[in-house]
């Protein structure tokens, strides 16, 4: 189950915030059976300040804002630095303020689930609730944790606790995002999705450089 934190919790002071956030990056979009999928992610509107994550094809255009992201760290030591995984991922929704002056604001990602699906729809918006996300360091790859393995649960405690590791059930899938019809960013809780269009892909965050 994706586990939802509040901002208020996460924000330390304005010096640590920014140490807690890096970026900007793309999302580059990859299958791991459809080949053909090879696409970056993009903010799409999907209602009132809410923006799914949308699959456009070919090379990304990294001068606009629409296909920028950033990782924010779940936890932060003020008297070394380090930061910690997991974390979230966001995307600043640009608006104009009370003075007519333009103004950002960070809107997390999280993923909506279905009840009668085991698809899970990726969505922003400017709220105090996220999905719990990392990446492999080495490769740049998004997953989520997995959380306890339950597959072979009864009346016993289990010992040792089994756990899931770090999953990667990202798919790209038509479907509602929000109130519109989208090929968007999806998580599958279990495999096959009912959703018959999703495939399997990869995420990787990119830096964007200039």
């Amino acid at each position: 189950m994706a586990l939802k934190l509040t901002l208020a919790a996460a924000a330390l002071a304005s010096t640590a915030i920014a140490s807690n956030t890096t970026g900007p990056f793309t999302l580059h979009i990859t299958g791991k059976t459809d080949k053909s999928i090879d696409g970056y992610a993009g903010a799409c509107h999907s209602g009132a300040a809410m923006e799914g994550l949308c699959y456009t094809e070919g090379p990304v255009d990294k001068s606009r804002n629409y296909n920028q992201f950033y990782f924010d760290y779940g936890s932060y030591n003020p008297d070394t630095g380090e930061v910690y995984q997991p974390g979230w991922l966001s995307w600043l929704l640009h608006y104009t303020d009370q003075n007519g002056e333009p103004a950002t604001q960070p809107s997390p990602l999280e993923f909506y689930p279905s009840w009668g699906s085991n698809v899970a729809v990726g969505q922003f918006s400017p709220s105090e609730s996220w999905t719990s996300i990392g990446f492999v360091e080495d490769t740049m790859k998004l997953y989520m944790p997995g959380g306890y393995d339950d597959s072979s649960f009864n009346e016993t405690y289990p010992n040792p606790v089994q756990t899931q590791g770090n999953l990667m059930n990202w798919h790209l899938c038509y479907q509602f995002t929000g109130g519109y019809y989208y090929r968007s960013i999806s998580w599958v809780f279990t495999n096959p999705p009912q959703n018959p269009s999703c495939e399997p892909v990869d995420l990787t965050l990119e830096p964007v450089t200039n």
